[in-house]
């Protein structure tokens, strides 16, 4: 396999079922939300806070087609829980993201 390949083999994604369901996400546009929030997040991007990569990378990362990728991307905008850049189309996820399925796992986990 060649290094290029190598960054899209994923070890695992950790899903938040309550939220994912009660925004009424199917798996597929969690894993591509939640790629969006990590990626954005990368300390090293030369855009801080922005997904700037293609959503033909997003579908390679999970083997979805491409499709399946722009039409989960659409969904999250339209949901409000991934924010797109009009002059760019950078991507984030949103406060609504954050509050929802990062912050309510962190809270999630405190209780036990």
């Amino acid at each position: 396999m060649s290094k290029h390949n190598e960054r899209f083999d994923l070890v695992y994604t950790t899903i938040m079922h309550k939220s994912r369901i009660s925004h009424g996400l199917s798996n597929n546009d969690y894993c591509i939300a939640n790629a969006i929030y990590h990626l954005s997040n990368n300390p090293d991007s030369k855009f801080k806070g922005w997904y700037y990569g293609k959503i033909e990378t997003l579908a390679k990362m999970f083997k979805f087609s491409r499709a399946t990728a722009y039409n989960s991307v659409h969904k999250l905008i339209e949901k409000s829980l991934v924010e797109k850049d009009t002059e760019t189309g950078f991507l984030k996820t949103s406060k609504l993201w954050w509050t929802d399925f990062v912050n309510n796992a962190i809270v999630d986990k405190s209780k036990n």
